[in-house]
């Protein structure tokens, strides 16, 4: 069906205009039939036939139209669901089925759009205690506990950051656009304060940690690879010193 058509047989003042013109139609036909008193019999025997006639006529035009439109509609709406499947199907493929958070699919996308210039940073996080949790407590009350983390994170960095899962407690943050390298250090503070807060479920209240490894793209021309190596780098000697939450990666880390 034309797009005018599909557009017309929806426009709802269209059918009050073709309901009123059949209905102006059958009024002056019922008109003529009576104003002339000198009309023979058959004469005006004839004009009530044309009149039944035009009369089922406009019924069944308008029944056709009815139907053609609830078919038109029809088919709309399984477009819709169509679409929206389609939607939620890519959705899916870009999510953590968990958390909801982006998964690392979307993480590496997102990665690979940064800008070559400009200050960015990514951090790579991974959760203390959460397998002695996860042991003790069983897998249900990890996955809750997860969750809960999720949304901590989402609610403590930027807007315009990309905080995903990338599987099991391991977290990550891009932060583009940064003004100056002091602002994600005030993220990743952010971060750990945020995660450190006790959790409850199910009326336990259950405690974790987070290290957190943070690489800068400064100046340097950095491909997503050598950034993500930087910041796991930096993760790892965070995680292995006693008391820090944080460590952003320097020469130093290599070898």
């Amino acid at each position: 069906m034309e797009p005018g058509i599909r557009a017309l047989l929806s426009n709802r003042s269209v059918w009050f205009v073709v309901l009123l013109a059949m209905a102006g139609l059958y009024g002056i036909f019922a008109f003529d039939i009576f104003r002339d008193e000198t009309s023979s019999v058959t004469d005006r025997k004839l004009r009530i036939e044309l009149d039944e006639f035009l009369l089922f006529a406009s019924a069944l035009i308008l029944l056709l139209f009815s139907y053609g439109l609830n078919q038109h509609r029809a088919r709309g709406r399984e477009r819709d669901r169509r679409i929206a499947a389609e939607r939620s199907a890519r959705d899916l493929g870009y999510h953590d089925a968990l958390t909801g958070m982006p998964n690392r699919r979307a993480f590496d996308e997102a990665l690979a759009k940064l800008s070559p210039s400009g200050l960015h940073a990514v951090l790579m996080l991974d959760l203390n205690g959460f397998k002695a949790i996860n042991d003790t407590h069983g897998h249900g009350m990890g996955d809750a506990l997860l969750r809960v983390v999720a949304d901590r994170i989402a609610g403590a960095v930027r807007e315009g950051d990309t905080a995903a899962r990338l599987g099991g407690d391991e977290f990550a943050v891009i932060t583009p656009g940064l003004a100056n390298p002091e602002i994600v250090k005030l993220i990743a503070g952010r971060l750990a304060e945020s995660i450190a807060r006790p959790v409850f479920v199910e009326g336990r209240t259950l405690h974790v940690g987070t290290g957190i490894g943070i690489a800068l793209s400064r100046a340097e021309k950095l491909t997503p690879v050598e950034l993500t190596r930087r910041a796991d780098l930096a993760l790892y000697a965070a995680k292995r010193s006693e008391g820090v939450s944080f460590r952003v990666y320097g020469p130093e880390l290599e070898g």
